[in-house]
């Protein structure tokens, strides 16, 4: 090795001639060794490379050649070098002996001087030894950025406030179509779902009839159930959407409504999303909510407080620290992207996000299912999106499912959840493809499965449950067919934390209650009761007896299905002011009906159904698991790093993130002032 600093050069002046001729035999004896070991043998002077033995042991700056190099300015250039080398760097030999000194040998002797030709051979064979290296890695990771060597596709699906009751809830409806006529059925025959409901068992038990056959059939999730999930946050038993996805995304647990910060400094945490985004996935969401909404925000935004969706936005639209992070986004929530001046905007500031995200990022906007429709057909379940591309479908959230149902074929249509799901999944598996990258990751939320809850509406809550498990079906198929041809490709579905603390059995009076709860009551409905509250609200009635009317044929009975409704009950929709009463009422009215019970118009702290596909690829999600597991199984799957994102988020944390400075991470007044209408 060389020391750290040069030490002067010592002329040497030799005694006599017999002393000049034992180190003209010396470095006779070095060109030998050259000759035996080649010119880097490591087996002469440890640690370095020489070019030549003589010349080594002057080491002066070295001299930069352009790409053409001639025997003049070589000359010149190497007469500069012993002019300059004033100092020396000695080199140690192996074993921490010490060199013996090497006096200068005659000047003539130093004077080497390689033709042109070989300095162009030399500059042009070390290009190409570069150039060959270079290739060598890149092919070597081609398909494959970063250096990552996996290649993966991840889909989790959040099925927000669905509990194990809410399964069994809509797989009860589903058993209940089966003893429909083949006339009653044409109308839910979305929801039969026939690869689970014919595969009906023959009971093993021998009848003097025959074998009677159980025709209880199943839902799509049904054969995918691993195990369950554990719920709470870190500052409450029952959790808030903000902090259950946050577990997910970040692997950790939160304060309720937290979006992907950690409880105690309040600091951003790097989300499964942005971690793809930076090993070279693509990224995409998919909700029923708004996006800016607590479940998709908790993926890709960083605040303290869910309520502030004006700044969540902002980071869909690449606004955020890390830029864009998001390839594709569908769902509703269009007010937070328009600026105050529009009519339907809900920010307070002049930004317009759209239109940052197209001439800055590049996204493509879809405003409208036709839009949406003329890239992506809905009756040929083909096509795919350019991405970037955000498709916002409503100014709020999306429509309950039973109320899309009614708006199809109108202007006011939207895309379902299978649909952009679907659409999801086509577009990012094209556009991996094209671009060489791993895989994509995608978070599916079927968002208003919770909502339904919190008003206690069943009807609501079971027809995005049932669109939930169409989706899921639609998945799955995808999911066989990129396994089929290579790619490998996992499933994932579970739910943040329960609403509404269903119950299927509602004791109604005080006599001992009947063993029953009635599906057939729910077939009947045609909207959702948060829908009929607000068209009780904008009606025009100039009598009451008029309202009266209004209510029992077009809210009660074509609404809901209801014909036996009280006196009582009639009174207190006409005199009830506040949308969300009325709301309430109808849902209890219809929840009695059925003999369905709800415990709370809150979240409930049950663990929840954890779901996977296929069962090779989720094996290690099986049995009991807390929610934070669930994250930690993504980013190990597709082998990716939070605390990279995490560092980098953090970094220059103060020039973009606000906390609170009388945050308190322990405690629990979390309001749901979210919910309100």
């Amino acid at each position: 090795m060389r020391y750290s600093t040069p030490v002067p050069l010592r002329p040497v002046e030799y005694k006599d001639s017999e002393e000049r001729e034992e180190e003209d035999d010396r470095l006779d004896e070095l060109d030998e060794l050259d000759k035996l070991h080649g010119p880097s043998s490591p087996g002469l002077f440890s640690g370095t490379s020489l070019p030549n033995s003589r010349l080594s042991i002057f080491h002066s700056s070295a001299t930069q050649y352009d790409s053409s190099p001639n025997q003049a300015d070589y000359d010149q250039d190497y007469k500069n070098s012993l002019e300059d080398s004033q100092t020396l760097h000695p080199i140690h030999l192996e074993g921490g002996q010490e060199p013996s000194p090497l006096k200068p040998r005659r000047t003539q002797s130093l004077q080497y001087k390689p033709p042109a030709h070989t300095k162009r051979v030399l500059f042009f064979g070390t290009s190409a030894l570069i150039g060959l290296a270079y290739l060598i890695v890149f092919f070597a990771t081609q398909g494959t950025r970063y250096g990552h060597s996996v290649k993966i596709n991840v889909i989790l699906m959040i099925s927000d406030g669905f509990g194990p009751a809410s399964e069994s809830f809509a797989r009860g409806f589903v058993q209940h179509l089966q003893n429909l006529t083949v006339e009653e059925q044409a109308k839910f025959s979305r929801w039969t779902f026939p690869e689970t409901t014919s595969n009906s068992q023959q009971s093993s038990i021998k009848r003097p009839t025959g074998p009677s056959k159980n025709k209880f059939g199943t839902l799509p999730l049904d054969p995918l159930l691993v195990g369950s999930s554990r719920t709470r946050s870190s500052n409450s038993l029952i959790t808030d959407s903000a902090a259950g996805a946050t577990a997910f995304s970040c692997a950790l647990k939160t304060y309720n409504g937290a979006i992907a910060v950690e409880p105690v400094e309040q600091k951003p945490c790097g989300t499964v999303l942005e971690a793809a985004k930076h090993r070279g996935y693509l990224t995409g969401l998919v909700a029923t909510s708004r996006i800016t909404h607590a479940t998709p925000a908790s993926f890709y935004a960083h605040v303290i407080d869910r309520d502030m969706e004006s700044k969540i936005a902002t980071f869909l639209t690449g606004e955020g620290p890390l830029g864009r992070n998001v390839d594709l986004a569908f769902g509703g929530g269009r007010r937070f992207f328009l600026p105050s001046s529009s009519l339907t905007s809900s920010r307070s500031d002049d930004n317009d996000l759209l239109g940052t995200a197209q001439s800055k990022y590049g996204f493509t906007i879809i405003n409208s299912t036709d839009a949406f429709e003329k890239a992506w057909d809905p009756r040929s379940s083909k096509g795919h999106f350019k991405t970037p591309v955000l498709g916002l479908f409503n100014d709020n959230h999306m429509n309950y499912e039973i109320d899309r149902l009614s708006l199809e074929g109108t202007e006011k249509r939207e895309p379902s959840l299978r649909n952009m799901s679907l659409a999801a999944l086509q577009t990012l598996s094209r556009e991996a493809k094209d671009k060489s990258a791993h895989g994509f990751f995608l978070m599916i939320e079927g968002s208003r499965i919770d909502m339904a809850a919190h008003s206690n509406d069943p009807v609501g809550h079971l027809y995005d449950i049932l669109a939930y498990q169409e989706t899921v079906r639609t998945v799955q198929s995808w999911v066989d067919e990129a396994n089929k041809a290579g790619w490998p490709t996992l499933m994932i579905s579970v739910s943040d934390h329960e609403t509404g603390g269903l119950a299927l059995g509602r004791q109604l009076t005080e006599k001992y209650p009947v063993y029953a709860w009635y599906p057939e009551v729910l077939a009947n409905a045609t909207h959702s009761t948060a829908w009929l509250a607000k068209k009780i609200s904008m009606a025009v009635r100039p009598s009451q007896s008029v309202s009266r009317q209004f209510i029992v044929d077009e809210i009660l009975k074509d609404g809901l299905g209801i014909v036996d409704a009280s006196v009582d009950e009639i009174d207190k929709l006409v005199i009830l002011g506040s949308t969300q009463n009325v709301d309430y009422l109808l849902a209890d009215m219809i929840s009695r009906r059925a003999q369905v019970g709800w415990s709370t118009h809150g979240h409930s702290g049950v663990d929840v159904n954890l779901y996977g596909y296929p069962a090779d690829l989720t094996k290690d999600l099986f049995g009991n698991r807390e929610n934070t597991e669930i994250g930690q199984f993504i980013v190990d799957a597709m082998d990716i790093d939070l605390d990279i994102v995490t560092r980098d988020l953090n970094r220059l944390a103060k020039s973009w993130h606000v906390t609170d400075a009388n945050h308190n991470p322990n405690l629990q007044n979390f309001q749901l002032k979210h919910y309100s209408f």
